[in-house]
């Protein structure tokens, strides 16, 4: 696999020149176009980032970010993070199947009792 060039943005997600890093960009890994981005929308493309990239196996502290992330009061990251939470852990469907369970029952009490009439007789 080839080496990357450059320095990775995590904020934007981008593979950049160093060029495009200012001094103190390169420690922080932030390119000067998104350094110059107000506080915000920052936060929110790197919530983004970071829920485009987690790993499948989550760690604890991972699964309590997603989590929280589910919660988040910017819509673009919470519908995100939903998503990708739901993804990985459907929601379990309930039992509404009683009248199932009703009929098997009543199959096996009819059986039982063909089984015990038999007996007696």
């Amino acid at each position: 696999m080839k080496k990357k060039r450059g320095h990775y943005c995590k904020v934007c997600g981008e593979y950049k020149a160093n060029e495009k890093f200012s001094g103190r960009g390169h420690a922080a890994h932030i390119c000067k176009a998104c350094a110059s981005l107000p506080p915000e929308k920052k936060a929110e493309m790197m919530a983004v980032n970071r829920l485009l990239n987690l790993p499948w196996r989550l760690s604890k502290e991972q699964l309590a970010w997603l989590r929280n992330r589910t919660k988040d009061r910017r819509p673009e990251v919470r519908a995100l993070a939903q998503h990708i939470y739901e993804m990985r852990f459907p929601p379990r469907e309930r039992f509404v199947y009683e009248e199932d369970w009703e009929d098997k029952l009543d199959f096996l009490e009819d059986a039982f009792d063909e089984d015990t009439s038999d007996e007696l007789e």
